[in-house]
């Protein structure tokens, strides 16, 4: 039998060898050189995509590329060619071309080097090849047979398939559409949001400071202390040589927008993050700079090229912000400065974006300081009037102070991220949120907003719609996002609500930041998940105290359930495999369940139940069963044992795990990423509606109960105070 087999598998290897020869002969080379070119042109295009963009870019390091590559090539066939009966450079070169095809569809897919990366990479590079030994054989060797007509009819239609898909959007997000209709919307909205709608009634005025600008002696900053750029690396030898700077000189570089007109005017100050530093980031938020100046606002953003590129720079990028503001604060007290007394110096916000967004949290903590927490010789003296700190999609714990992760007390936050952000992949800046505490001895408030169809660089007018550089781009979806101007429609609203709030003392609008849904007519449709937290919130449960699933955070609360078959309280991960610094409660029932915290007697007049909930059922939705809104009932009984009820729906709109395919692999492989996010459910207690008798002075347990299947998790279980 061995033999019989041995010999058929020698037979059949005959015969393929004919097969090939008899219709391929003399194609080799054709695929080998084919592969080099083709590997050479998506490295040369990865590297020119970072550090020069642009066709002439491309060519240069795609041509330098192809003379590595086949150099390597002839001295791997010199090595191998007597050791081995056949030339090996046509599988090698065929090897390096699906390698490096695998690695951009890895990067541009997210998920690494999963089964479907392997698919669709196979299946292209198999076709282009083909394709290429097809025409060869066609054009050159004239072996004009039958399977060589098929193989190029097959190989080239899946060539010009993959060709097209790659250079395309991708496709609509027709789910996100969907589940953004689940909440109907009538009515004109809320006419006190209408002036936020459209730029303001202010011309406004630019001025660009530092080299090149109108103010070019604007000094500079020793970053040193904080970085470097002389590791040996490739990054920081590269920014070296590009900028005209060394790190102890960093020239302080930013553009200004205020009204023409203005006076002691509000500043905001904001940064860029990470990015190519052959892009001026910091001009990529004049959509933002010039919206707010027209409503009264000054706005700098800063250059933080010098800070691109690098690691463990999140410090220095602090540093290099507040310097900023120092000067600008010079500027404003200086007699014949164009901004000499535009800008309130006792009401300053500032912002960021990717690590600006984490270095922005960091700068309001080196504000606070004295000392340099790396190094106490080197010394701080800032301490300027910052009341507010916006957070754009960030990045967390890149830098670390001390060690530890960044706290901070009574300061307002806010917090914006996309759900189709493939850059900081995952909602990073919840674990920041949670981080923010408030003592109760001010009026402070923390918001935090999860777009659906929204990405990272559309915050930004000169990142655009990819999120990734390179080949690895065409692979994102970008045609299922929101449209820019979308994006930064909801970009631009959300901040000057929460400028006007907490730097105005502008109240009109503050249940946008608390209750998005009241102004959803007339913002852009999509998917919003919102959590928020106010000054006034105390604590029942926020499953931080212990690993008692039976214990509240105030003491004496109990927890008990009925009709769960699976709860426990866990580290909470946002839509990703890392957990961050918060925990949350996770319910999973059949028919019904019922979540009950026994507590001491509450009185909650003037009070609002709030806590913060989202839907993790991820099978109901890979099963295709209807999508709805969340809801629930919250039962309030006091100590005589009467019920009052409120249902969730009624409150708040808490939208179902969503379906993101924001790359073009998930949705020809059907394969969502599931993203969710909490959203705060906020309920007067006055608004109970319950048994004659009712005691809202003294509750004594908190109920939440679910019809049909599900799963929840919740968290922040508490009471605020109506309309602090």
């Amino acid at each position: 039998m061995t033999i019989k087999l041995a010999r058929s598998g020698a037979a059949l290897r005959g015969r393929c060898r004919d097969w090939g020869v008899r219709n391929f002969a003399g194609t080799a080379a054709a695929v080998c050189h084919t592969s080099l070119a083709l590997a050479a042109l998506l490295l040369g295009w990865t590297l020119a995509s970072l550090t020069w963009p642009g066709p002439l870019g491309c060519a240069v390091f795609a041509l330098a590329a192809l003379a590595a590559a086949e150099l390597a090539l002839w001295l791997l066939r010199k090595l191998l060619r007597r050791l081995l009966s056949r030339d090996p450079g046509p599988l090698a070169a065929a090897l390096v071309f699906t390698g490096v095809l695998a690695a951009a569809a890895a990067e541009g897919a997210g998920e690494g080097w999963t089964v479907r990366v392997w698919l669709f990479t196979g299946a292209a590079a198999g076709a282009v090849l083909l394709s290429s030994a097809s025409v060869w054989a066609l054009a050159v060797r004239r072996r004009a047979t039958p399977t060589t007509v098929l193989c190029l009819l097959l190989s080239g239609t899946v060539t010009v398939l993959t060709a097209a898909l790659l250079a395309s959007d991708g496709f609509s997000d027709d789910a996100l559409r969907r589940d953004a209709a689940l909440l109907e919307v009538s009515g004109p909205g809320e006419s006190a949001l209408e002036p936020s709608l459209s730029m303001g009634p202010y011309a406004v005025e630019t001025l660009d400071y530092g080299p090149g600008g109108a103010l070019p002696e604007a000094g500079t900053v020793d970053l040193t202390p904080y970085m470097d750029r002389d590791t040996g690396d490739l990054a920081g030898n590269y920014v070296d040589a590009y900028l005209d700077y060394d790190l102890d000189r960093t020239p302080l570089t930013g553009r200004v927008w205020y009204p023409a007109e203005g006076e002691n005017c509000p500043l905001l100050v904001i940064a860029h993050g990470n990015h190519e530093i052959t892009t001026d980031s910091y001009l990529g938020y004049a959509y933002l700079g010039e919206y707010l100046a027209s409503h009264g606002y000054a706005v700098a953003s800063v250059d933080q090229n010098a800070c691109n590129l690098l690691t463990n720079e999140n410090d220095g990028r602090a540093v290099l912000l507040l310097e900023h503001i120092g000067l600008l604060l010079d500027f404003n007290g200086r007699e014949g400065n164009p901004l000499y007394r535009r800008l309130d110096s006792g009401n300053i916000a500032i912002a960021g974006h990717s690590r600006g967004g984490e270095m922005a949290a960091t700068a309001y903590l080196f504000n606070g300081y004295d000392r340099y927490p790396e190094n106490g010789a080197v010394r701080f003296n800032y301490h300027y009037a910052i009341k507010s700190v916006i957070a754009i999609a960030p990045t967390v714990n890149q830098y670390k102070p001390a060690g530890h992760s960044v706290a901070l007390e009574d300061v307002n936050y806010l917090l914006l991220h996309g759900a189709a952000d493939r850059d900081v992949t995952r909602f990073m800046g919840m674990s920041q949120y949670e981080n923010i505490t408030f003592t109760g001895k001010g009026d402070y408030l923390k918001s935090a907003l999860y777009i659906g169809g929204a990405n990272h660089g559309q915050f930004n007018s000169l990142w655009g719609a990819r999120d990734q550089t390179g080949p690895a781009g065409r692979f994102l979806n970008v045609k299922g996002l929101l449209a820019e101007e979308d994006q930064q429609r909801i970009a631009q609203v959300f901040i000057k609500v929460f400028l006007d709030v907490t730097l105005r003392g502008d109240e009109s609008c503050r249940p946008l930041l608390t209750d998005w849904d009241r102004y959803a007519a007339q913002l852009p449709q999509t998917v919003y998940f919102q959590s928020w937290q106010e000054a006034g919130f105390t604590a029942i449960a926020d499953f931080e105290e212990d690993s008692d699933l039976e214990t509240g955070t105030m003491a004496g609360v109990t927890a008990r359930t009925s009709g769960v078959n699976w709860w426990a309280e866990e580290l909470l991960n946002f839509a990703g495999d890392t957990a961050y610094d918060t925990h949350a409660l996770r319910l999973r029932w059949g028919n019904a369940g019922r979540y009950t915290l026994h507590t001491p007697a509450l009185d909650l007049t003037g009070q609002a139940l709030t806590f913060d909930i989202c839907d993790r059922d991820t099978k109901a939705a890979e099963k295709g069963e209807a999508r709805a809104l969340l809801d629930g009932q919250v039962i309030l009984t006091d100590k005589a044992g009467r019920e009052a009820a409120a249902s969730i729906r009624d409150y708040a709109a808490v939208f179902p795990i969503l379906a993101v395919r924001s790359d073009k692999l998930d949705v020809l492989f059907d394969t969502p990423s599931w993203k969710y996010a909490m959203s705060t459910v906020s309920i007067p207690v006055e608004a109970f509606a319950g048994e004659a008798g009712f005691d809202p002075t003294a509750v004594t347990a908190i109920s939440f109960r679910f019809e049909g299947s599900g799963q929840v998790s919740m968290d922040n279980i508490g009471y605020t105070p109506v309309g602090a």
